[in-house]
């Protein structure tokens, strides 16, 4: 980990700062990590009366934070708040939530298919509007998401989406009452509820911003519209202590409501000064050469900079910069899998690149008939394994006594796990005559109905979580090896990778939230993260381009570099110098200056049955 002492002196500049906005314009391998954890260490350090949040976007930056920084104090300090966007509004909500109606216990809705029977349920309370609704209701869904990246003070309204389909506002406003009236969050609505009880509840705010001296932002280039409004609800004042990190170089998510608008709201909204960190560490000199070379072409950037190569010239490989052609897809990834192999490269120093899932599968798909261990990172919302099911809607249950979706979904858990059909209807009906909660009584029918296979796993649930609420007993249990009483022989393997991926995740939350974590922040927190499996020890990742985002490797392959496939298609359909052409730029940007030590460039001649040329990119790269 850098040192202050080893800090440049437009690093020191940032880690210095300390009253007032300021604007940190970082490049790649400039260090902007260590700058943010240095300055927050530093500031309560210096000042006893000094608090921080720090806001980023995933929950792998937020944990490289927080151990920095608690490694610099030399203990954990409940005065800083290193965190996502999303993990602060769960937190905020838990806390404040009851001035809009949403109890501290609220789970979020992760599926797709909950928030579909939700919305079911407000549409047929609509029924002159379902006429006019998509017949898909994931499409419906979509919209509904959008609604809320923008972050409107109104209730839909006066929203773009709004004003292109008259019924869209009546229909968020009953989507948002019916999950408050379920307590039930999904994804999108916990900045917007957050941002609601900040402005509505003027008290409320104030004790939230007296609790931060200080307040953070990583990767500031990555906000959307409601993300901002948050921000700006936190920090409020034009002179408010706000230290933003970004690099408009590295815009990408788009799709996701991201804008060079928002360096131009920033330095509307606040008196911000800008310090620059142009210095590469990551990259080598030809490297960064060539990014700058691409990058320029690009007319709409905020700030028009140059990155700045710091290593050395040196390094043990002679063609640090390549690019090879190839006829055909397969051919392309036939020379990933060989070339690894004869340079003799460590695959989890390498990385193989694309701008689709479609090129990444494919390749990940050439490399393991060639006998690599490729590894594709899917997001995964819920474990896959029957009993890991059992066991987090249990909890769910146990946190929530009647709720009907967890319910189903407990019993639809028991059944993949055991064969034993117990019918959620009935379940209900029962607890509603006996006066007891859900769980209670789906107990004493699984119990009745199994033939003591699986009595260990209901003793545990009877015990911990009906008798008395001692959720970490039953997941530590559970984690520390009493799955395998749980799963059964047809189901080991499978359990096995999970409670791994699980265990990490527990370990993770423990030290954020210490070992008294009440159950509803622990499901509330967990439900944000990704439950995909840790890549293997010995894998070659395979990935998008906006995946690799924030991550290094020392060899770099990125492939797909044709015309219509890196800048796409859709991006060239609207011009070789629309914003869509650019923001595919800097995409590349982004793949090239993941690189360490090389960087392979590589494209075929026909992708999907269709001649292509190379992509304009290498050309501006000066390839």
């Amino acid at each position: 980990m850098i040192t202050y002492d080893q800090l440049n002196e437009n690093q020191r500049r940032a880690a210095d700062w300390t009253d007032g906005p300021v604007l940190v314009l970082a490049g790649p391998g400039s260090g902007k990590t260590a700058v943010l954890t240095l300055r927050v260490a530093r500031l309560l350090q210096e000042d006893e009366n000094a608090s921080a949040l720090a806001l980023t976007f995933t929950n792998k930056a937020a944990i490289e934070m927080r151990e920095r920084v608690d490694e610099l104090l030399g203990e954990r300090t409940d005065r800083a708040k290193l965190c996502t966007f999303h993990s602060f509004a769960i937190d905020l909500l838990g806390q404040h939530g009851s001035h809009l109606g949403i109890r501290p216990d609220f789970l979020p809705l992760p599926q797709d298919e909950d928030r579909i029977a939700l919305l079911n349920e407000v549409i047929r309370d609509l029924p002159e509007v379902e006429v006019e609704l998509p017949a898909d209701r994931r499409n419906l869904l979509r919209l509904i998401d959008g609604v809320f990246g923008e972050g409107d003070a109104a209730d839909g309204a006066s929203l773009s989406l709004a004003s292109r389909h008259r019924w869209l506002p009546r229909l968020f406003r009953r989507y948002c009452n019916a999950m408050v009236h379920a307590n039930r969050l999904d994804f999108g609505s916990l900045l917007f509820f957050a941002a609601r009880l900040l402005r509505e509840k003027p008290m409320v705010a104030r004790v939230v911003r007296l609790g931060w001296t200080h307040i953070c932002v990583d990767e500031f280039q990555d906000t959307n519209r409601a993300q901002y409004d948050l921000l700006r609800l936190l920090a409020p004042a034009r002179n408010h202590n706000l230290f933003v990190v970004a690099d408009d170089d590295q815009i990408i998510y788009q799709w996701n409501g991201a804008s060079p608008k928002r360096f131009r709201d920033l330095r509307t909204d606040y008196d911000v000064r800008v310090i620059a960190l142009p210095e590469n560490y990551r990259c080598p000199p030809s490297i960064v050469s060539l990014a700058n070379r691409l990058i320029e072409r690009n007319v709409t950037r905020v700030v028009r900079k140059k990155t700045v190569a710091v290593r050395e010239k040196g390094g043990q490989y002679a063609d640090v910069v390549r690019f090879r052609s190839f006829p055909s897809p397969e051919q392309e990834a036939d020379f990933v899998a060989r070339d690894v192999r004869e340079r003799r490269l460590p695959g989890p120093e390498c990385v193989v690149l694309a701008r689709t899932n479609r090129l990444v599968q494919d390749a990940a798909d050439r490399l393991r008939q060639a006998g690599h261990d490729a590894y594709v990172s899917v997001r995964k919302n819920e474990f896959d394994s029957p009993a890991l099911g059992v066991l987090m809607e249990a909890l769910r249950l146990a946190n929530s006594p009647h709720d009907r979706v967890v319910l189903r979904r407990l019993c639809l858990a028991w059944e993949g796990l055991t064969g034993n059909d117990v019918d959620a209807q009935s379940v209900e009906a029962a607890a509603a005559l006996e006066g007891g909660d859900f769980l209670r009584t789906w107990l004493d029918v699984a119990v009745a109905a199994d033939n003591g296979r699986y009595e260990e796993a209901l003793q545990r649930i009877q015990t911990d979580l009906v008798d008395g609420l001692r959720f970490p007993q039953v997941v530590e249990g559970f984690l520390g090896g009493g799955w395998r009483s749980w799963c059964g022989e047809d189901f080991v393997e499978e359990t096995e990778e999970e409670v791994t991926t699980w265990r990490g995740l527990h370990e993770d939350l423990a030290a954020e939230h210490g070992g008294s974590v009440p159950l509803h922040t622990y499901l509330q927190q967990l439900d944000l993260l990704s439950k995909s499996p840790p890549a293997p020890p010995n894998a070659l990742q395979c990935m998008t381009v906006h995946g690799a985002k924030g991550l290094e490797f020392s060899h770099v392959y990125l492939i797909g570099m044709a015309q219509e496939v890196f800048p796409s298609y859709r991006a060239l359909r609207k011009g070789e110098t629309s914003a869509a052409v650019e923001e595919e730029r800097r995409s590349c940007f982004v793949a090239i200056t993941r690189a360490q030590e090389t960087l392979t460039l590589t494209g075929a001649r026909t992708y999907f049955g269709y001649s292509k040329r190379p992509s304009q990119f290498l050309m501006e790269m000066g390839l």
